[in-house]
C-alpha cells in the first residue's frame, strides 16, 4: 500500500500545487526520510551487531521520529506509512555502509535546509532545528570517523595481502584494539609506528594474545613465590 503523497515522499520536494498543505507536506518529508535512516541503520546492527556507532543512532533516530509525530499530533497531520523495513538493503561490506550513512547525513542536513525555507511555523522550526543540529553534531562525525577507521583499517589488511573484508574478523578485545590503533598510525608515529604497521595481522593478533598469558603467567608466579 502505498502513500496517498508517495511522490512528493520519494522526492523529498514539496508540492505548492498538491492538495495537502505545505506545512503538512515538510513534515510528512522530514518524517520519511527519517524512517528511511531507521531501517537501514537497523538493518546494518541486524547485520553486524550492535557496533557503534550505527546501534546508538538507529536509537536517536527513534526519538528523532517521536519528535515528528508529536508535531503530527498536534497539527493533525497523518503520519507516512513506513515502507522501508521491506525495502532497506545493506552492503556486505562495513566501509560501503558506513560511506553510506555519512552521504545520509549530509543530504540530511541539506534537507533540513530545505524544510525550513517551506515553513513558518516557530514550533515546527525549532523541532526541525534540533533535529539538523544533532545530525551536523553528532551522527555525521561519528560516520566520518566510523568510515575513517573502516578505510584505515581495510588499507592496513590489503597491504598485507589480505581480503578487506577480513579487516573485521574478531581476534580478541585486546588484539583488535592494538589492530585498530596500528591501522590509525601515520608518519608522525615514527621508525616504531613503521615497523608495526608492517606487522601481518595474524601475528600481530598471536603476539598480543601471547603477551596477555605471558603478563599473566608471570603474576602468577609471583603470587606463588608470596605465598611461600
Amino acid at each position: 500500500m502505498l502513500n496517498y503523497d508517495e511522490s512528493i515522499l520519494r522526492m523529498r520536494i514539496v508540492d505548492p500545487r498538491a492538495p495537502f498543505p505545505v506545512l503538512h507536506q515538510a513534515v510528512r518529508i522530514a518524517l520519511f526520510d527519517e524512517y528511511a535512516a531507521r531501517a537501514f541503520y537497523k538493518r546494518v546492527v541486524e547485520s553486524f551487531g550492535p557496533r557503534p556507532p550505527f546501534a546508538n543512532i538507529a536509537n536517536a533516530e527513534e526519538r528523532h521520529i517521536a519528535a515528528l509525530g508529536g508535531v503530527c499530533e498536534r497539527y493533525g497531520i497523518p503520519r507516512p506509512l513506513d515502507p522501508f523495513p521491506t525495502e532497506t538493503t545493506v552492503s556486505p561490506s562495513w566501509l560501503a555502509n558506513c560511506q553510506r550513512a555519512v552521504a545520509g547525513e549530509v543530504a540530511n542536513l541539506r534537507l533540513y535546509t530545505y524544510l525550513l525555507a517551506q515553513v513558518p511555523n516557530p514550533d515546527v522550526r525549532r523541532v526541525f532545528e534540533q533535529l539538523q543540529a544533532a545530525t551536523l553534531e553528532n551522527h555525521l562525525p561519528a560516520f566520518q570517523q566510523a568510515a575513517a577507521e573502516a578505510w584505515a583499517q581495510e588499507r592496513y589488511h590489503v597491504a598485507h595481502g589480505i581480503p578487506p573484508q577480513q579487516a573485521y574478523v574478531r581476534h580478541g578485545p585486546l588484539s583488535d584494539f592494538i589492530e585498530r590503533a596500528l591501522a590509525q598510525l601515520g608518519p608522525q608515529a615514527g621508525l616504531l609506528g613503521t615497523l608495526l604497521r608492517h606487522v601481518h595481522p595474524a601475528l600481530l593478533a598471536g603476539m598480543a594474545v601471547g603477551g596477555t598469558g605471558a603478563y599473566a603467567l608471570k603474576g602468577k608466579l609471583r603470587r606463588t613465590r608470596k605465598e611461600n
